[in-house]
């Protein structure tokens, strides 16, 4: 079967661009393992099947740093998620970048030389549980 094409042309990081990322991602990211849908149905009335898929996601308030992240991974956009309400003051707005499925896969795989143990040991509990077209990039 034929993975579809991302929208987003891998562009191979710097060492440095790695290490940094990988660092980054290791204290605040997190990578989760989407689980398999039967069905769904879209709106244009089609019901779908939705396949088990890996999931990387970091949020934190400093803007400057995911934008940065974004950049790196493949020049992607990240997503303003939270601002905080009037009577939270003194919170600061929460910014979001994700990315999922073959990309999500393609990353860890390159980041994998600079992950601790914890990390590591996750990532294959989730290798374990994904699409096994993905499989291939590991």
């Amino acid at each position: 079967m034929k993975l579809k094409r991302s929208q987003y042309d891998h562009t191979p990081p710097t060492e440095v661009e790695l290490a940094w990322i990988s660092g980054i991602w290791e204290g605040e990211g997190c990578w989760q393992h989407k689980k398999a849908r039967d069905r769904y149905n879209h709106r244009n009335g089609k019901t779908y099947t939705a396949k088990p898929e890996m999931l990387m996601i970091i949020q934190m308030t400093d803007k400057d740093i995911i934008d940065r992240i974004a950049k790196i991974m493949d020049n992607r956009t990240p997503t303003f998620t939270h601002t905080p309400k009037k009577k939270a003051q003194g919170w600061k707005p929460l910014y979001t970048f994700s990315i999922r499925g073959k990309a999500a896969v393609l990353w860890t795989n390159l980041m994998k030389p600079y992950l601790g143990n914890r990390r590591m040991e996750k990532i294959k509990m989730i290798y374990e549980n994904i699409d096994t077209e993905l499989i291939w990039l590991v």
